[in-house]
């Protein structure tokens, strides 16, 4: 599970101005690599600015997942959290976009230090808003959080809260993320594009787009009660337009935006395309495509699906690499391996991955204070690892 916050970097430079500030951790295992340490480490590798840095747990190794934008390519990195060696790197060429004058605004850095003269503590997140042209802080201090909201180009404290950090514990039985997601589109409508449990405050976070309107909400995870609704115009949200029929005598509404598709029915979609197992599907909202990942005995696919037409186009094909135990036997299916892990673990299944390249499933299962992690072999279906912990906070 993710241990870090994101944090967002200013500009294209070298300079690791884009990291929340941490010290090294301490763990089981030893310490790890602070993120600055870890930031400067991944620029070793490649160039531009880091904006994005999570703490993560892959196969009981703690490894740092890296976001490098360069100035036509955005660099994946996963590095060892403990010796900053690279196991992974990804390379997509993209388009950086800025709203903002980066020349004229005071950094990161500078941002997080306002803060902190005003409250001293634990910076949890750190970001620049570039829509807003503000700096958005967080900070830990005492069993308290505050908010700030920094300009970007004055260093002006424009928003200062503070709240209590609330303690919460999910116990009793769940009502599980379909029907948090189900509750949600019965409120608006539209197509889910973000679905998860947030263990520490009990509530389904739940994010919606219906047309041009992106919704959030916070669903309690017993009762199903709407805890919290918000709406904004979605303006980076792909739309198409239906062009007004002349002398049609209806100028009420000359032009209405086309939905997307769903995810579900673009899964559908790719896997006609190509039968195989989905190991990965999201949506990009900026190119308006569903973005899957899809394994067969020998290849893995990369296919876009366009979230409004359903047009499919295979922008990636890699013969896959079969080791020598049976590799022509088939992955048994997430439905499958959920089946398996719930005999092991009742409760509710808050996160399921497969991990191709070690062949097994990934589940964590959630139980009122226990959380249980599970790893089934993706073909043989037998639980290869069992751990259970218990959540007292």
């Amino acid at each position: 599970m993710k241990k870090m916050i994101t944090a967002i970097a200013l500009t294209g430079s070298l300079a690791v101005t884009g990291v929340v500030a941490a010290a090294g951790i301490q763990n089981n295992a030893g310490k790890i690599l602070s993120s600055e340490e870890i930031s400067k480490k991944a620029l070793s590798y490649v160039k531009g600015t880091v904006y994005k840095v999570e703490l993560d747990k892959e196969k009981g190794v703690q490894v740092y997942e890296i976001d490098v934008r360069g100035k036509s390519k955005e660099y994946e990195l996963t590095l060892d959290a403990k010796t900053g060696k690279l196991l992974e790197k990804k390379t997509e060429t993209t388009k950086v976009s800025n709203t903002i004058n980066n020349k004229n605004v005071i950094g990161l850095a500078k941002a997080k230090e306002i803060a902190l003269k005003s409250v001293k503590g634990s910076v949890k997140k750190a970001k620049l808003d570039r829509e807003d042209g503000i700096y958005e802080i967080e900070i830990i201090r005492a069993g308290y959080e505050y908010d700030f909201d920094i300009n970007a180009y004055t260093g002006k404290i424009v928003k200062k809260e503070k709240e209590k950090i609330s303690k919460k514990v999910v116990t009793g039985k769940l009502i599980g993320l379909e029907k948090a997601k189900q509750i949600a589109l019965n409120n608006v409508g539209g197509t889910v594009q973000k679905a998860k449990l947030d263990k520490s405050d009990g509530v389904y976070e739940i994010e919606i787009i219906n047309g041009t309107t992106e919704y959030e909400f916070e669903i309690h995870a017993k009762t199903g009660k709407i805890l919290k609704k918000e709406s904004e115009v979605a303006d980076d949200v792909i739309t198409t337009t239906k062009p007004s029929t002349p002398n049609s005598g209806n100028t009420a509404n000359p032009s209405t935006p086309n939905k997307v598709i769903g995810i579900e029915e673009a899964k559908a979609i790719a896997l006609k395309s190509v039968n195989g197992t989905v190991k990965k599907a999201e949506y990009d909202r900026e190119d308006g495509v569903y973005e899957f990942e899809i394994l067969t005995s020998d290849y893995e696919y990369d296919i876009d699906v366009d979230a409004i037409t359903g047009k499919v186009m295979i922008t990636d094909k890699e013969r896959i690499t079969k080791t020598p135990n049976n590799p022509a036997t088939p992955f048994i299916g997430e439905q499958k391996a959920s089946q398996i892990a719930l005999t092991k673990a009742k409760g509710t299944i808050t996160k399921i991955e497969l991990d191709e390249e070690d062949g097994v499933y990934e589940i964590e299962v959630k139980d009122g204070m226990y959380e249980y992690e599970l790893e089934i072999d993706a073909k043989t279906g037998a639980i290869l690892d069992f751990e259970k912990e218990y959540e007292d906070d």
